[in-house]
């Protein structure tokens, strides 16, 4: 580093630190000011509460409003600087417009540090202009704002690691990818938490962030391609850019578990932004469809630990695309037959079962079933002609007598029908792969009435869902959504690489793909594409300690070794990830150490010793990963193909495998004797 150099940017980081400790107090005062403001409104109101009229009730009102909006925005920035007042800025790049003689220094951050007079010391890292910082290498380039496309030079991109207010060191760098700074962030300990990821992401994940393409996507992403973490950014960019018109509630996501939503909680507040509306499958189904059904999660800890032939059988038909077109033809047609028209009379009111069935099944057969029932008894409350008061009752009774001519509305049992002809079993309960039908069923019948209206729709973990599922998700909600996960990650069933070329059919969405991995070392990521059978993925090029492989009589005791050697890393995280509650179970009841390990709950992560199965631990990451019996007896078919990989990718720094028999044929390596 040129010292000359590293002395000017130490002053300038002096600077930055004053005026973010300017911006605080200022903030801090603003928001004790306002609160005694409020505080004597409240008090004026309420000594004059009889003479205060309404205007001036209104004007108080609208008043206090604005001075708690104005609390809620100092807030906020006061939380985002404290954060960011520990890491001022992470890079810098200089850009020369075109027609201009000089260059223009833009340091790049967590969030915009302004002068008094609105100069930014800081950018926030998602104005347009930051996109060359992570797109472009230096030379001629260009970005887009709202004056149009910006043409110059990129003449410098740099840099800092600060620590203590201090500059520890900065880069001069070509590219923001694989550089010294990348590589410290990911040898970094996993955490219990997703953080933001602002200093280090990378040009393709960037792209994905600064999207202003609203059309629906599909992005499958490798283990550790960033996928979630670009989802959070890609949030907190929306709600940045169209600051006016989008806020947090009009974002859903549809997280695969409460675990998962609780891992995810930290990201967008620590950018600065209020958390999204998430919310899970089983949530959204339960209140949209009103009846007991069997979860996910208790569906794959029945097929993993039973291993039924017929549970396989069931899971790839109604998880098939096919299923989902025979299910379509029948919403159109034969479903629409459960209706039996008759004349309607009451009193000089008559509405004939000829006219009933032409405007049923005649002239509005392109609709669902709801909107028929909908017309008709808009048709019935007309003829009527009563008054505008008494009509909204009249209506709901009218679409009770229509539905009281259906053969039968029993969601289970239209179900069955449809199953009977498709030549498929009946069932006598809802299970996970009957869920996405069924409510299919009642939405073609009844329709939802929901409240997850929302402009944007994240859908994480796109691969434990079928076509069916992405064809409900078209039906609620009518806005782009974003879709993620990885194909090679799905744990009951095995999907083609074009799977993802017919899902885009469906959900008429672009493709994106992420094959470049940042979170396990190079050894245990070229490892787990070993256990697949498939190069799937480019690595970073970090590199780290072997996969270890231990061969022992006692599994227990052989872990227990293991992680005495490893008591010296107290601050590592340590995941012990079993195939079944069962084997989580045996090992905790031998092992008094491993007793201590908590289980991961399906709501929280809250200790660094966690023992697991691959379906909970999918989507988080931990120091050290210990995959115990894994031998060809436990692991032998492509169901346990699937469970080695997702419980291989969950590693950072640390992959080992114990065997009591005789290893998997999944680890083709040579074990070490205990």
């Amino acid at each position: 580093m040129d010292k000359k150099v590293l002395n000017q940017e130490k002053e300038y980081l002096n600077k930055v630190l004053t005026q973010i400790e300017k911006i605080k107090s200022k903030s801090s005062k603003n928001i004790e000011i306002n609160k005694q403001e409020i505080q004597k409104q409240k008090v004026y109101f309420a000594e004059h509460f009889y003479e205060v009229d309404a205007d001036e009730l209104a004007d108080l009102n609208i008043q206090i409003e604005n001075l708690e909006q104005q609390n809620a925005a100092l807030t906020k920035t006061v939380t985002r600087l404290k954060k960011q007042r520990k890491n001022p800025y992470f890079g810098r790049f200089d850009f020369k417009e075109k027609g201009k003689t000089e260059s223009e220094k833009y340091y790049i951050g967590l969030g915009a540090v302004q002068t008094n007079d609105k100069v930014n010391l800081v950018h926030d890292w998602r104005a347009d202009i930051c996109s060359l910082y992570y797109d472009d290498k230096t030379g001629k380039t260009s970005y887009t704002c709202s004056d149009g496309e910006i043409s110059g030079d990129l003449t410098l991109k740099r840099q800092y690691k600060i620590e203590n207010d201090d500059i520890t060191y900065y880069i001069d760098s070509h590219l923001v990818i694989d550089d010294d700074i990348l590589m410290q962030e990911l040898s970094q300990n996993a955490t219990a938490k997703m953080h933001e990821i602002v200093s280090t992401i990378q040009k393709e994940q960037n792209v994905l962030i600064r999207s202003d393409d609203f059309a629906n996507t599909i992005v499958q992403g490798v283990a550790g391609s960033g996928k979630t973490s670009i989802a959070m950014h890609r949030v907190s960019y929306l709600l940045y850019k169209y600051r006016g018109t989008l806020k947090s509630e009009d974002i859903l996501i549809l997280s695969p578990s409460e675990l998962f939503s609780d891992y995810l909680s930290d990201v967008l507040p620590s950018l600065g932004e209020e958390k999204p509306f998430t919310t899970t499958f089983s949530e959204l189904a339960k209140r949209l469809l009103g009846q007991d059904f069997e979860t996910r999660e208790n569906m794959l800890a029945r097929v993993i630990e039973q291993q039924n032939q017929k549970d396989f059988e069931d899971i790839a038909i109604k998880s098939s695309f096919e299923f989902l077109e025979d299910l379509k033809k029948f919403l159109s047609h034969d479903i629409c037959n459960l209706f039996v028209p008759k004349t309607l009379t009451f009193g000089d009111v008559v509405l004939s079962k000829e006219d009933i069935s032409d405007i049923y099944f005649e002239r509005m057969k392109k609709l669902p079933i709801y909107k028929r029932i909908e017309v008709l008894a808009e048709i019935l409350t007309d003829k009527f002609k009563v008054p505008n008061n008494v009509r909204p009752d009249l209506y709901k009774r009218a679409k009770k007598i229509l539905y009281n001519k259906f053969m039968t509305t029993d969601l289970l049992r239209i179900y069955n029908l449809f199953l009977g002809s498709v030549d498929l079993p009946e069932v006598d309960h809802i299970g996970a792969y009957d869920i996405a039908p069924i409510m299919l069923i009642k939405e073609n019948l009844f329709g939802f009435k929901h409240n997850y209206d929302a402009k944007y729709v994240i859908v994480d973990e796109m691969q434990d869902y079928t076509p069916c599922h992405f064809y409900l998700f078209e039906k609620i909600w009518d806005c782009p959504k974003l879709f993620l996960g990885d194909i090679y990650q799905s744990i009951d069933r095995t999907l083609p690489a074009t799977y993802i070329t017919n899902l885009s059919k469906i959900t008429k969405a672009k493709i994106k793909y992420l094959n470049k991995s940042y979170r396990s070392t190079m050894q245990i990521s070229l490892f787990s594409q070993k256990i697949l059978g498939k190069h799937i993925a480019n690595n970073v090029n970090r590199n780290g300690d072997e996969v270890e492989f231990i061969k022992t009589k006692n599994t227990a005791k052989a872990i227990e070794k293991l992680l005495e050697s490893w008591k010296n890393k107290s601050n590592q995280s340590i995941a012990i990830v079993c195939k079944t509650k069962s084997d989580i179970a045996r090992l905790q009841k031998e092992s008094a150490a491993i007793k201590k390990f908590k289980q991961l709950s399906t709501e929280k992560i809250n200790s660094k010793k966690i023992i697991t199965t691959p379906f909970l631990a999918k989507g988080v990451e931990f120091d050290c990963v210990i995959v115990p019996f894994a031998n060809e007896e436990t692991y032998h078919n492509e169901l346990d193909r699937n469970l080695l990989y997702v419980a291989s990718t969950r590693a950072l720094h640390k992959l080992c495998f114990v065997s009591d028999k005789t290893p998997s044929h999944f680890l083709k390596k040579v074990e070490k004797q205990d």
